[in-house]
């Protein structure tokens, strides 16, 4: 157990230890138990220095009410040379749709409006994701989906504050992202994201679901200022025609 987080402060790894540390990518992110309780895997993931993550997940944390698809804070530590996030483990969108899709089969439309309902409550508490994928969106036993990663995510004013610079990850990130000298709202790119996703998801595993195409297209419209916010999305989802 001590060679778990070697060079670590000893008060961190006497409640955690490491499993099979050498085989674990990336490196900054560990797969972890209590020895209390070694059935139970958790994830320990190192933060960033330039990261805003555990502060953004501290805020999330003492939120009331919590949503049930944004990942939980279990608890944090400083450690030389930085500070550690210990997280629940679950398998990730992306990692069912590679080894067992037909698991997701009868869960689709669900996992997509939780996506929505989650990315939801991120913006009506003005925190933009800025890498909204299936790799960040990880199903718990009942395939309740969860947001997760949130290393480049962002406090803003409101829809309307404005970023330069690229961020997020190619093929899922809004067309307007880093294109310099042009400034765009971080979340309204989240919303595109998320149509991305959507689509994604309903043509890899088959689904049909016109209501959520419709839904997935209009968060997708070019335009920034037309793609609908998703802390109001119950207003606008009820008026879309599907014709």
């Amino acid at each position: 157990m001590g060679a778990a987080f070697q060079g670590a402060a000893s008060f961190f790894y006497l409640l955690y230890s490491a499993l099979t540390l050498a085989l674990q990518r990336p490196s900054h992110i560990l797969t972890v138990y209590r020895p209390s309780d070694r059935r139970k895997q958790l994830i320990a993931k190192k933060v960033r220095e330039e990261s805003n993550e555990l502060e953004i997940l501290r805020i999330l944390d003492t939120t009331q009410p919590k949503s049930e698809h944004v990942i939980s804070l279990l608890d944090s530590f400083y450690t030389h040379p930085g500070q550690w996030v210990i997280l629940p483990k679950m398998e990730t969108v992306a990692t069912y749709l590679t080894i067992n899709p037909s698991k997701l089969d009868d869960s689709v439309p669900r996992i997509c409006w939780s996506l929505i309902k989650g990315l939801a409550y991120l913006h009506m508490h003005c925190i933009a994701h800025r890498d909204i994928k299936p790799e960040n969106l990880v199903l718990d036993g009942d395939f309740c989906l969860k947001i997760i990663d949130f290393d480049v995510a962002m406090q803003v004013e409101d829809e309307d504050e404005e970023v330069d610079g690229y961020c997020g990850t190619k093929y899922w990130m809004a067309p307007e992202v880093g294109k310099a000298p042009l400034m765009y709202s971080p979340i309204r790119a989240d919303r595109w994201s998320c149509g991305q996703v959507i689509l994604y998801l309903l043509d890899e595993l088959g689904e049909e679901d016109h209501h959520l195409r419709a839904v997935a297209r209009k968060l997708k419209v070019r335009n920034p200022k037309q793609r609908p916010s998703l802390p109001r999305w119950r207003i606008w989802v009820s008026g879309i025609s599907l014709t």
